[in-house]
């Protein structure tokens, strides 16, 4: 059976729909999250309320200084360890539902980029490049937040990733390249002394 399908989708709705998404796929995540920003604002707010009390009890009957300054300093750092531990977690689950040490194999073409693992394809036609920006270690393309880096291993040499720098930027549109021009512009400029010598 063959379809196609012709649509369009406004950007209120994808952010709407990147919210809602998150929601869902990590619902977990959200309620430990929001669980800890809890306990941390009723711990705060405990403090506040019942510092004078803590503060006379902590110093006076145990003997404890800067009792009510340490139980904020421990609970900030409760709640700042909880969040790392929470951040970390959420990254373990998302290498679980895709191979982010998959093969990519990039594609250039007449029409634009084409990169493409064992699991996904995207494929960047000219006019949808975006930017192009120099890490120190590779070239990124990107469509919108979108990045796909070509590391500088990935090329035979120099010269070949300069020309592989020079054709995209010359495909660009013109926003595109005022949004590129001041990260490949050093690139270029080398590139073209190196020519001239």
């Amino acid at each position: 059976m063959e379809r196609e399908l012709t649509y369009r989708v406004p950007y209120e709705r994808l952010i709407r729909l990147s919210r809602s998404a998150a929601r869902k796929a990590y619902s977990l995540m959200r309620l430990l999250t929001l669980i800890a920003v809890v306990l941390f604002a009723l711990v705060i707010s405990g403090l506040v309320v019942f510092g004078e009390e803590l503060r006379d009890w902590l110093e006076g009957d145990l003997g404890i200084p800067f009792g009510v300054d340490l139980l904020f300093i421990g609970s900030l750092l409760a709640f700042l360890a909880s969040i790392l531990l929470l951040r970390r977690h959420q990254i373990r689950l998302l290498k679980r539902r895709a191979d982010f040490d998959d093969t990519i194999r990039m594609t250039q073409d007449d029409g634009g980029l084409r990169f493409t693992t064992s699991g996904i394809e995207y494929y960047l036609k000219w006019p949808g490049i975006s930017q192009l920006l120099l890490e120190h270690d590779g070239v990124v393309v990107s469509h919108g937040n979108l990045f796909f880096l070509v590391p500088d291993r990935a090329f035979a040499g120099a010269a070949d990733r300069l020309a592989f720098i020079r054709d995209v930027y010359g495909r660009l549109s013109e926003n595109a390249r005022k949004i590129s021009e001041r990260h490949v512009r050093s690139a270029l400029e080398d590139g073209a002394q190196q020519a001239a010598a």
